[in-house]
């Protein structure tokens, strides 16, 4: 059976192996570079980027305490060379693994000729089966001048290893904050205009709130309930005009408002397949579209524009593709921010929890109180689990170290109907940043430890 997978990101080269390793003749078509926006111009260069901004975060703590000294010279050439290695390394092991598994690379822009067929550089390919993971791209905004200002996308912006004087990033989501984070440490003076009340605003406010207050201490201006009114291009860089009446002049402007699904040029009316409002395709729970040889996965069907909910949605279509019968869970997504400390979070937020519910029951841990969140010297953050008042896990939020990984914890729990006290059915090393887990868990069921 002949699969053909448009886009090679985590979704659609994912799916590619999958439906190679059940045995099926397996095309990838890509248009730009293996590895997709998340390897190449996403989530592998930022947190690249981002590793090298924590430490030198903690190289300037450590001349505090008299560790270093001297002053702390930052090559940014080499800091990008290595950003750019990283990315091309992984590039290469996408390739190598697509190959490996016997599937066909073939480079290109697609369209769509009618089921059965897709044109690639002037030539045909048929399919029995076709996989849609073209992904997404930036979203833009109108606001007068615009053009003038030679805004960039986050996408593009990472990709162009500079470190501008004057920084304005309009978004206060994760990709803005993470951007905002970096580039404050490599030197820019960075600007965050964000529409809404805090930063991060899909995430618990009280977490959101904690690290707009540590990035506001760090030297970031974050403008929260803001909107950009109009941009001027003068002698001496880009004047923004802001709604809150402040005026700033910046030398760069990105914009990190979001994305949207890849579908404008792929030709889907020719398909016959079924897209929503923001061009996203349609699909339900086995990614198969309302065409039955046509299944689509990752950012393009719109529903999380997350890396690692397109792996499954990917594997998940090419099971499909190949007569399995399987399903996508979507009962427990985790979010992390990147960020230092990191953010995490999964399930309801506090707010939503006591909309959904009403009386609910929060267990707070400071790790201020986490022995090795103090050895660490990052203890400015806490844990938040969130349940009903039965006892039933509704939620966790989290900011510290190490909390991209820590919030697995509850995301499993999560995702298995579980309680709080589920919790607490394991032994946690000591001393670890998650055993506050644990704690906050223990608050919530009124037998705290360590507090």
């Amino acid at each position: 059976m002949r699969i053909v997978v448009v886009g090679s990101g985590p979704a659609g080269y994912v799916a590619a192996i999958r439906a190679a390793r059940l045995g099926g003749e397996v095309i990838v078509v890509e248009k730009d570079s293996i590895g997709g926006v998340c390897v190449n111009r996403g989530c592998i260069p930022t947190k690249a980027l981002n590793s090298i901004s924590s430490t030198i975060k903690k190289l300037k703590q450590f001349k505090k305490k008299g560790i270093l000294s001297g002053d702390l010279i930052i090559n940014v050439e080499k800091v990008f060379t290595n950003k750019d290695s990283i990315v091309s390394r992984l590039v290469k092991g996408v390739e190598y693994l697509l190959r490996k598994s016997g599937v066909q690379i073939v480079y290109g822009e697609v369209k769509a000729l009618g089921n059965g067929f897709v044109e690639v550089g002037g030539s045909k390919l048929s399919y029995d089966r076709l996989i849609v993971a073209t992904g997404s791209i930036p979203a833009q905004l109108r606001i007068p001048g615009i053009e003038s200002a030679n805004a960039v996308s986050g996408d593009h912006f990472i990709t162009m290893n500079e470190v501008p004087q004057r920084l304005l990033i309009v978004g206060g989501g994760p990709i803005g904050v993470e951007l905002a984070q970096i580039y404050n440490t490599l030197g820019s003076e960075v600007s965050v205009v964000e529409v809404m009340p805090h930063i991060l605003p899909n995430i618990d406010s009280e977490v959101a709130l904690a690290l707009q207050k540590i990035l506001s201490r760090e030297g970031i201006r974050i403008h929260t309930n803001t909107l950009v009114h109009r941009f001027d291009r003068t002698s001496d860089g880009v004047e923004v005009y802001l709604s809150n009446n402040v005026k700033l002049t910046v030398d760069r402007v990105v914009l990190a408002v979001g994305r949207k699904p890849n579908t404008a040029d792929l030709g889907v009316e020719a398909l016959g397949i079924k897209v929503g409002g923001r061009g996203e395709i349609i699909t339900n729970n086995n990614m198969m579209t309302n065409v039955p040889n046509v299944y689509a996965a990752g950012d393009v069907v719109g529903k999380y524009f997350l890396a690692y909910t397109a792996f499954e949605e990917g594997v998940v279509a090419a099971e499909n593709a190949l007569g399995l019968n399987s399903t996508i869970n979507y009962s427990a997504v985790p979010i992390a921010v990147f960020a230092d400390p990191e953010v995490a979070s999964v399930g309801m937020s506090e707010s939503e929890a006591r909309k959904a519910v009403g009386e609910i029951a929060v267990g707070k841990f400071p790790l201020i109180a986490n022995g090795r969140a103090l050895t660490l010297d990052s203890y400015e953050g806490f844990i938040k689990i969130v349940a009903d008042m039965k006892g039933k896990l509704l939620g966790a939020h989290m900011i510290g170290p190490e909390a991209s990984e820590i919030v697995h914890i509850a995301s499993l729990v999560l995702s298995r109907n579980g309680d709080v006290a589920d919790l607490l059915n394991t032994l946690y090393v000591h001393p670890t940043v998650s055993e506050a887990i644990k704690e906050a868990a223990l608050v919530i069921l009124r037998k705290p430890i360590h507090i």
